[in-house]
């Protein structure tokens, strides 16, 4: 890590000139030439021959000095053809002299053959060099694979890859937009690379090659291998990765860096089927350095030169491509070019019939042709050929498709323990510590259950045994869940449209499309009195209140935004009622909806019980229902409530992780910021595209109304279907709602950055051209 700050030596040309003659023996015309942290000049001497005169760091090890000569002697002897420099020896037949600089500082001081032509990356990169590079990288491994030097062992080396925990503090000089992407995918890799380093076959190898340290000569030809001085015990793969990052400046090129680099590589010296299949996360993780270092020496040392910005070294560019390509398209590919197996795509038709045979004929997917999903990395889904898709619909992964920490957290409780809460534990203890910390009221007992639908479904019976009523209040198109209890609450789900006996549906509070429309004097009251015709009849039939329960976004209405006075008013009528009121924060709480990690925050109220699902363990399979100690007791006293899995040991791992994520992260403070920036970009897109409607949402809970005409309002639902596909073949995810299906949904992981904005923003403009 002392390689972060460069501080090359600087002696005076003339006094370098004087200890070559006194050590060396050389005499003649002298050069500087640049170095990142060695000062290093060229001489040329009586005969016409060139030499590179080197003066180490003062903080570099000696050792380490002696590794880089001895390997050089090594190649000399095994491998005389190879392009690398030969070694000088001292007057005195030493390796090196030691010197001492006019500011008392000790060096060392060495000399090699130069190796004349044109730095590489003066000239084109050009297919052939590539090919070329990667086969000269191999031939350099092959000879050093029986050279050995104690001081390549653990050096602490900048690029060593495996210095990644090290390493990530240093995100901390980057800019927020940058972290945010590369947080936790540097997270992603040390959880999942890392480990599997070991099992790789491992030598000393040169450990940065790249266009500044490969010679041409003038016919294009590589005519030298040189800068010896990151030499370490490191797997095999890492001459191939990280020359193969440091050559991808061009975030168009990365097909043709990778395919040909590797083969040349391979021709030489096979991949092992391990080592193909790490070569896009190394390749990742090399550039992710580039980007932490350059980043670093900006902030901390702004006055030194730095080489590798100007190289573009771990270009953000690069990054994004790189990960917008994903995983499967470049394994694919590295393994089609070392002529390894590659997994055939399934074919889509196949799986259709496949699932209809086995799931019935109502398919229930999204888009048509349906989507193949084999991975998600954060943001993105990526298919089974390959393609990342940008997902801006899929709610539950809220932390990111994924995310190391929280799949960290499964795998680690997993192989340690999970059991049912028969059992004492503190996994589960904290978990619901930590949920109802904070919140308003006495909201501080949990049930814990395995999903959104089964926490309705608990919380419907613990109203119905504290009120003795009967009767349920939702909204009209609303959804909470599958267990026969809560279809009754999902009339959105119904195909019948038959609203059970012993339910009454609510007016939505939608002020653009309802019957109050926006800039009426007290919406939120106007709609919130239709709850005292629904109580009336429920009262009327002798069902009385037991519960209503509402979604503080109103997903399936259409993602409204909170109307003062709505919720509260309508809170207010079913208490005076004798009912409970319920929160299902299944879809709005965690953050969803910016500013307060609450949804039933945005409304200014405090629930009776809230309900949580999906979202909680980004995926895993957990619910829970939180309410006030009397009611839970009122419950269990006459029910002997029990759920094998609910609050198993990994369901609480996953939802501790999830937590510590939004925490860590910020993820409600960047709900809020990107959410707002995201309706931003919306409303101006709206301004030249008649198709939509209305812009509406809070935080990253956003809907776009399409419409065939704003004047009449009349619901696009033909051209939103459309739309979607669209959408699609751009290569972002969204989903429809609302009672005319003319909604746009969009619920993207809390992750999302202002770059990825742009890039949905971008894609619902092309698409809408083309509807």
């Amino acid at each position: 890590m002392k390689h972060l700050i460069a501080n090359a030596p600087d002696l005076p040309v003339a006094l370098v000139a004087d200890l070559a003659a006194e050590h060396f023996g050389l005499r003649g015309q002298i050069v500087p030439l640049y170095s990142e942290r060695d000062q290093n000049l060229r001489l040329r001497d009586g005969d016409g021959a060139e030499w590179t005169l080197k003066i180490a760091n003062a903080a570099e090890d000696a050792a380490v000095v002696d590794c880089q000569i001895a390997a050089l002697l090594h190649l000399a002897a095994v491998a005389p053809d190879l392009p690398v420099p030969r070694v000088r020896i001292t007057v005195d037949g030493a390796r090196v002299a030691r010197i001492v600089a006019p500011d008392g500082a000790a060096h060392l001081f060495y000399v090699f053959s130069f190796i004349a032509g044109e730095i590489a990356a003066k000239a084109p990169l050009t297919s052939a060099r590539l090919y070329a590079s990667g086969a000269m990288v191999a031939r350099l491994g092959h000879a050093l694979r029986g050279f050995y030097h104690a001081a390549a062992g653990d050096r602490g080396l900048l690029w060593d890859l495996r210095m990644a925990p090290q390493m990530a503090p240093f995100l901390a000089d980057l800019p927020e937009a940058e972290r945010r992407v590369l947080a936790p995918l540097l997270e992603g890799l040390i959880a999942d690379v890392l480990p599997r380093l070991p099992g790789l076959r491992a030598q000393i190898i040169h450990g940065d090659v790249h266009e500044h340290n490969l010679i041409l000569s003038p016919d294009g030809a590589i005519a030298g291998i040189i800068d010896f001085g990151d030499m370490i015990h490191a797997p095999l793969v890492f001459d191939v990765t990280g020359a193969a990052s440091d050559m991808l400046t061009d975030a168009g090129r990365i097909d043709t860096v990778l395919a040909q680099f590797v083969s040349g590589f391979h021709s030489v010296t096979p991949l092992e089927e391990a080592e193909a299949d790490l070569i896009y996360d190394l390749v990742l993780m090399r550039l992710v350095f580039s980007r932490m270092i350059t980043g670093w020496r900006a902030a901390q040392t702004p006055e030194a030169a730095d080489y590798m910005t100007g190289a573009g070294f771990g270009s953000m560019a690069v990054i994004e491509a790189l990960i917008a390509k994903g995983k499967t398209a470049v394994t694919r590919q590295v393994r089609a070019v070392c002529g390894m197996p590659v997994e055939a795509v399934p074919d889509i038709a196949e799986l259709v019939a496949r699932r209809r045979a086995l799931m019935g004929s109502q398919l229930y997917v999204f888009y048509d042709p349906p989507l193949h999903m084999v991975r998600g990395e954060d943001v993105w889904l990526i298919d089974a050929s390959g393609r990342p898709y940008l997902d801006c619909y899929n709610n539950v992964p809220i932390v990111g498709h994924c995310h190391a920490q929280v799949t960290g957290a499964i795998a680690r409780q997993n192989r340690v323990l999970n059991t049912n809460t028969r059992y004492l534990g503190e996994e589960i203890l904290r978990y619901g510590e930590r949920l109802t910390e904070g919140l308003p009221g006495d909201l501080s007992v949990c049930a814990f259950v395995n999903s959104g639908s089964e926490a309705n479904d608990i919380a419907w019976r613990m109203a119905t045994l504290w009120t003795g009523a009967r009767g349920g209040l939702v909204q009209e198109f609303g959804y909470h869940g599958i267990t026969e209890a809560i279809d009754a609450f999902s009339p959105s789900a119904s195909r019948s449209g038959v609203v059970a006996p012993h339910m009454r549906t609510l007016l939505a509070p939608d002020g653009y499309r309802g019957k109050y429309r926006d800039g009426t004097q007290g919406l939120g009251a106007h709609y919130a009195a239709d709850a005292d015709r629904a109580i009336a009849e429920l009262q009327a039939e002798g069902l009385g209140v037991a519960a209503y329960i509402c979604d503080s976004a109103f997903m399936t209405n259409g993602v409204l935004e909170p109307q003062p006075g709505y919720v509260a008013g309508v809170f207010d009528r079913v208490r005076a009622a004798g009912g409970l009121c319920v929160a299902d924060e299944v879809q709005s709480g965690f953050g969803r909806m910016g500013t307060h990690f609450w949804g039933f925050a945005h409304h200014g109220v405090v629930p009776d019980i809230i309900t949580i699902g999906k979202p909680a363990g980004n995926g895993h399979p957990i619910g829970v229902v939180i309410t006030r100690p009397e009611i839970y007791e009122r419950f269990i006293r006459d029910t002997a409530f029990f759920s094998t899995f609910g609050g198993n040991n990994v369901s609480c791992a996953a939802g501790n992780a999830v937590l510590d994520v939004i925490a860590r992260q910020g993820l409600v403070e960047n709900s809020t910021r990107v959410g707002a920036w995201f309706k931003a970009e919306l409303v101006r897109l709206m301004a030249r595209q008649p198709l939509i409607g209305c812009v509406r949402g809070t935080g990253l809970a956003l809907g776009l109304e399409l419409v065939t005409d704003r004047e009449s309002r009349a619901p696009a639902t033909e051209e939103t279907a459309r739309l979607l596909n669209l959408m699609r073949d751009e290569g972002v995810l969204t989903g429809s709602e609302g009672v005319h299906g003319n909604i746009i949904k969009i619920r993207p992981p809390l992750t999302f950055t202002p770059a990825h904005v742009d890039i949905a923003v971008a894609a619902f403009d092309a698409a809408l051209e083309r509807v």
